[in-house]
């Protein structure tokens, strides 16, 4: 179990279980809530080969990227390791934004660059940018102090305020809710505070619906298709070369997937984290993050064995039962 390591537990040097609360449950189900998300950051790279330059640093075809659709995706080593994960929003055909977990993004812009020599580009950290989430049955009704026109339905889907700086991308799909990519003075001073929630609340929302982040559930020890690259639409089997396209072909094409990022239900919360998931009285996958929702259910997002998340009613947490709800996807 080479990839279920020990250096896993670096992601969670402060155990900490984020919940939802009853207020902003409710929240979701009538209106929408708004929260910053401080644990992504904002990149900007321009010039004339962005486009090519990106094409052969990423997962994912360049070619599906429009100014109506982001698209996610990874950076490589030559070893097919991750640098990170990443959103590609399209200003205009020379100006990408592209967002990153804070806690790859110095690392990626350092990784980029290195690639860089012999293309006409520009690649930095926006400091000044952040990232916003608005969630909730009437999400769109957040869109409208920033005067941000509604993404399409599908994920991914984006809108831009040129003037403003501002743009929208769906995100999750089902149900819908959008992100907010700007100035962050901008982003803060359009919340409205009858619909602001803390960042802990936003992520117990991401962990119970099931969507991973790199730095969090994975990292550069798990391969990006054994974190449900392809589920998360993050990866093309079908464009010219990348760097460690090699390693990730090979991986899909040889039927060599073994493990998966899965959302569970969890008997109780765990006391620390990560934490071993048996089957058998084996140790056969590791719980990644857990997450409590407003009614005190127990969600978690866990690496596991395709074959053994496969077999219902057969795992469990230190004799707490596990069950598998379905595979991490967009």
């Amino acid at each position: 179990m080479d990839d279920i390591a020990e250096n896993a537990s670096s992601m969670h040097a402060n155990m900490r279980i984020p919940t939802l609360s009853p207020a902003t449950a409710e929240q979701l189900l009538t209106s929408h809530v708004i929260g910053m998300r401080y644990q992504w950051r904002v990149l900007k790279i321009t010039g004339k080969d962005t486009a090519s330059f990106l094409q052969g640093q990423m997962t994912q075809d360049i070619r599906l990227l429009t100014p109506a659709q982001a698209i996610h995706a990874c950076v490589l080593t030559p070893q097919g390791k991750a640098v990170s994960e990443i959103y590609v929003l399209m200003a205009d055909e020379q100006e990408y934004l592209m967002l990153a977990p804070a806690c790859a993004a110095e690392a990626l812009v350092t990784r980029l660059r290195q690639f860089a020599l012999g293309h006409q580009v520009r690649i930095g950290i926006l400091p000044s940018f952040a990232v916003c989430s608005v969630q909730g049955a009437h999400a769109h009704a957040g869109l409208a102090p920033f005067e941000l026109e509604q993404p399409g339905s599908s994920w991914l889907s984006t809108t831009f305020h040129p003037k403003h700086a501002l743009a929208a991308m769906t995100m999750p799909a089902d149900p819908a809710g959008y992100w907010l990519v700007g100035p962050e003075d901008m982003l803060k001073a359009h919340m409205e505070s009858a619909h602001a929630v803390d960042e802990e609340e936003l992520e117990a929302m991401r962990i119970i619906r099931g969507i991973p982040m790199f730095g969090k559930e994975w990292d550069a020890s798990v391969h990006p298709l054994n974190a449900n690259l392809i589920e998360l639409h993050g990866v093309s089997f079908n464009k010219g070369c990348y760097v460690g396209q090699e390693v990730t072909s090979r991986m899909h094409w040889r039927g060599a997937i073994r493990k998966k990022l899965y959302r569970l239900r969890l008997g109780n919360a765990p006391i620390v984290l990560p934490c071993a998931i048996h089957q058998g009285g084996q140790a056969v996958g590791q719980l990644r993050s857990a997450a409590i929702d407003h009614q005190g259910s127990v969600f978690g997002i866990a690496l596991l064995p395709i074959a053994s998340a496969e077999k219902q009613g057969t795992l469990d947490m230190g004799g707490t039962p596990v069950t598998v709800i379905e595979p991490c996807h967009a």
